[in-house]
């Protein structure tokens, strides 16, 4: 390795442009490196500059580019509803699952050694930090018996189970007081109510409680009282946010059965909330929405839509109908924020089509435009007076950014510090000093599971320049030994697949985008939807496919029925196993989908062009499916027939919203279950194309679930950049113009090389398990592979921290596995006689 470092450095440190002017620095190589996705080019720079002492500036860079810049703690992988106390000197968040839900209780000091466990959930801390309470789970035999159903019967019966469960526990749970010092807890009065929102007031501990019939209130209760209705009227209370003197209250009403409507306004007119103000009982009903105090907790700020007119508008608690607008304009505003000393508000507003961060001063004569990003920045939140955070991103994948007001400068403040994995974040909540921040977020990239870790970020330590050495280490090596793996697993097919991917044309792909993109609207509710698929199958037909419609009665469609369009290539060795490749071409009611899914679309009947000529071992099926923004049901009916045809599908790669792109580079990320289709496909980008790739286990919500749920774990994919960024994703501007259609080409490119792949090696062997183990020896089996010319199988076994640490060879399926203990992993795939490899490992744990 030194060796290397020391001979790239060199040729830098040589290289002279032939303009004459100074040769670039190392770093300046380095970040052209990463710009192009050589990856380990950078990294190999970037260590070559930390061992050589780097300076500040060049340390943050690197810091930056591979990972986070502040020391980050993780507090649990399991957790949520991360808080600090008001006084900042302790922490709460929860952790764990359904009953077993609790609090976790430390100081910010030593936030990884907690000083007590709480069981319950919706933890509050009193404004003076002496208190805290939370809602105490007694698991009665019922609360036991929702719980246990929870997990039982259907995947898609479970959303309902877990409200019902959680609707029982608000229910069931007991309000309780715990004082910080002494540990002891009091037990307070709430009633027969299903309680939430628990927040601490002068008058005691208030909870928004809805009855078993009339409407919900909000109920205050202290030690010694019950519980006293501090609100009144139709309609069911949601409380906000609670001033940081507990002197005010920001609630919302719902009318049962009424639509989502606009922020407590029942769903009617403009939307409302309500400002209880404590000392009085006094509430107000306020025109307008994204209510938000101030720090002292003298003033609100909130917005307000009238005609074509928005409003910035603040106002004194005490008197909320002598409000001052701070700024108006036609431009949507929203999700203010007060400075720490009230003086001035940033806040989000379109100036075109995607969410800005503005600041202004609190008497509307100073106004400045803080971000620039082409994705949305959002839900601004000073820190001080000086510094806030925003977020960049889709709601569900946004990303925490750390701003100077007055430079502009923009720091990351969160990452998982690997370079292919995205880390979607969900939560942050300051410390009142600024100094720290404890985020919610899927670190290690699974969006899948329900876990979601806690991390606490300390913006006052950076990383030790050992901690970056580290990382930059492990990063090179991990790069290194993925180019290597899928270069090796290639290598036998290498030559057909670039003489195959070099057919693809970006020409061709505009064709199809523009064809599909004027059609408008193809949502199975449109005209467009029927004329998509018309083309759709006369497309596949001039390619020499034999297509086919598969009709079905979709819900509001047009006509009452849609299709999806399929097209089959016969595998030449294995037909009967089946690949299958999929997109969907229906858009959104409101425009014309280009990035989704016109995008996905075109790479996909680019990719069926290129490969129609090479029939691969295994069957593939390009499906175009219909119907997915009408709630998946292309991909879910084309997998009922599969299954109950008896279909034998190995694999399957889902594209969806593949054309958008944030800047100049080529990327987008991997969408997956399988560990195994997931190398495959970096593999395919980094050989065979200029396309560069993330990943994110995902694949819910998406046509790839259908897949999942009916053959398990055999998905790929790509969509989005990185996941979920288009600032036009569902919107009517989702136009044609803000495609790349050279990303869409790589995506073909990469799309049917990984299907080269896929069809030409063995599938992932089942019935792996574990027959016998005596003395330290295993003996294994599984059913052998369904692919003919099958010569041998690698058997692989180790710890769980390094499950491949030994290798051996059999030609049987069956083996006896030497020097195995409890908890030892063996891992089997096929090799065939072209001496491909499985494209994923069965795997089995010894017990």
């Amino acid at each position: 390795m030194r060796k290397l470092i020391l001979a790239f450095a060199a040729t830098a440190a040589l290289w002279i442009p032939l303009s004459g002017r100074a040769a670039d620095s190392p770093m300046d190589l380095a970040a052209l490196a990463w710009d192009r996705g050589d990856y380990a080019g950078a990294l190999t720079t970037y260590l070559q500059v930390l061992e050589g002492g780097a300076s500040d500036e060049a340390f943050e860079t690197i810091a930056l580019q591979t990972g986070e810049l502040f020391q980050t703690t993780e507090l649990t992988k399991d957790g949520d509803a991360p808080q600090f106390s008001p006084d900042g000197r302790f922490i709460a968040y929860e952790t764990g699952a359904l009953l077993a839900r609790t609090v976790k209780l430390a100081t910010a000091a030593e936030p990884q050694k907690p000083i007590a466990t709480l069981e319950g959930t919706r933890a509050i801390f009193s404004p003076d930090s002496k208190t805290i309470a939370y809602l105490k789970t007694v698991p009665s035999p019922s609360l036991r018996q929702a719980a246990a159903a929870v997990d039982e019967g259907p995947a898609t019966g479970r959303a309902q189970r877990l409200n019902a469960l959680n609707v029982q526990l608000a229910l069931e749970s007991k309000l309780v007081a715990r004082d910080l010092a002494s540990g002891q807890e009091t037990e307070l009065d709430t009633g027969l109510f299903r309680k939430q929102g628990l927040a601490f007031t002068g008058k005691g501990i208030i909870f928004a409680g809805t009855p078993a019939e009339g409407p919900g209130q909000i109920y205050a209760t202290a030690p010694g009282a019950g519980p006293a209705a501090v609100t009144t009227g139709e309609g069911d209370k949601t409380i906000g946010e609670v001033n940081s003197s507990g002197t005010a209250v920001i609630y919302t009403v719902r009318q049962r059965g009424a639509g989502r409507g606009g922020g407590g306004g029942g769903g009617q007119g403009n939307p409302t909330f309500r400002l209880l103000t404590i000392a009085d009982g006094r509430t107000t009903t306020v025109n307008g929405s994204a209510p938000t105090f101030s720090a002292d907790g003298a003033s609100i700020a909130y917005v307000v839509r009238a005609a074509a007119e928005n409003r910035l508008v603040v106002a004194p608690v005490t008197d909320a109908a002598n409000a001052a607008v701070v700024r108006t304009g036609p431009e949507r505003i929203d999700a203010p924020a007060f400075s720490a000393d009230g003086q001035r508000l940033a806040f989000q507003m379109m100036p075109k089509e995607d969410w800005e961060i503005y600041v202004i001063s609190r008497d509307g004569k100073t106004e400045s435009r803080l971000t620039r990003e082409i994705q949305h920045d959002l839900l601004p939140h000073f820190l001080d007076n000086e510094r806030l955070i925003g977020m960049i991103g889709e709601a569900r994948h946004r990303r925490s950014y750390l701003y100077d007001v007055t430079t502009g400068k923009r720091t990351r403040l969160f990452h998982n510090n690997t370079i292919r994995t995205v880390a979607p974040e969900y939560t942050w909540i300051p410390s009142p000093d600024g100094q720290k921040l404890l985020i919610v977020a899927e670190r290690d990239g699974d969006t899948v599971s329900p876990e979601r870790g806690v991390y606490l970020v300390d913006l006052a330590q950076r990383i030790t320049r050992d901690a970056l050495r580290a990382r930059v280490k492990a990063n090179l090596a991990s790069e290194q030994a993925l180019r290597g793996k899928t270069e090796r697993l290639f290598a036998p097919i290498a030559g057909d697949v670039r003489k195959v991917v070099a057919d693809a044309s970006v020409a061709r792909v505009f064709s199809y985008e523009k064809a599909l993109f004027d059609f408008d609207s193809k949502h199975i509710t449109r005209p467009g939807n029927k004329l998509a698929s018309e083309y759709l199958f006369n497309k596949y037909k001039s390619f020499g496919y034999d297509p086919e419609f598969q009709w079905f009665a979709g819900r509001g469609a047009l006509g009452g029925q849609t299709a999806n369009v399929l097209a089959t290539l016969k595998g030449t060795t294995n037909p009967e196993l089946v690949y299958v490749v999929s997109s969907h071409y229906d858009s959104v009611a409101v425009g014309p989908g280009a990035d989704d899914d016109t995008s996905g679309t075109s790479a996909l009947l680019e990719t069926a062009r290129i490969l129609a000529a090479h029939p691969q071992p295994a069957t593939i099926i390009f499906a175009s499916f219909t119907g997915e923004e009408a709630g998946l049901l292309g991909s879910r009916e084309f997998v009922r027939q599969a299954v109950a045809n008896k279909l034998e599908i190995v694999g399957a790669l889902n594209n969806d919203m593949v054309g958008w792109a944030n800047d100049h580079r080529l990327d987008n990320t991997i969408r997956y279950s399988n560990a195994g289709i997931r190398d495959i496909q970096h593999g395919a980008a980094m050989h065979f194309t200029n396309l560069i790739t993330y990943d994110a286990l995902y694949y819910k919500s998406t046509d790839a679930a259908a897949y999942y749920e009916a053959y398990g774990d055999i998905v790929g994919g790509i969509g989005s950049y990185p996941v979920l960024g288009n600032p036009h994703y569902h919107q009517s501007h989702d136009l044609l113009d803000t495609i790349n259609h050279q990303l869409v080409t790589e995506v073909a490119k990469t799309t049917a090389a990984t299907l080269m792949l896929l069809t030409s090696s063995p599938s992932r062997l089942a019935d792996l398990k574990v027959d016998s183990v005596s003395n330290g020896t295993a003996k294994i089996s599984w059913k052998a592979a369904p692919e003919k010319e099958i010569a041998s199988y690698i058997i692989a076994y180790g710890p769980a921290t390094n499950p491949e640490a030994q290798q051996m060879k059999v030609t049987a399926p069956t083996a006896t596995v030497p020097k195995v203990s409890p908890g030892t992993v063996i891992s089997v795939k096929a090799v065939n006689s072209r001496g491909l490899e499985g494209w994923d490992w069965a795997r089995v744990a010894v017990k």
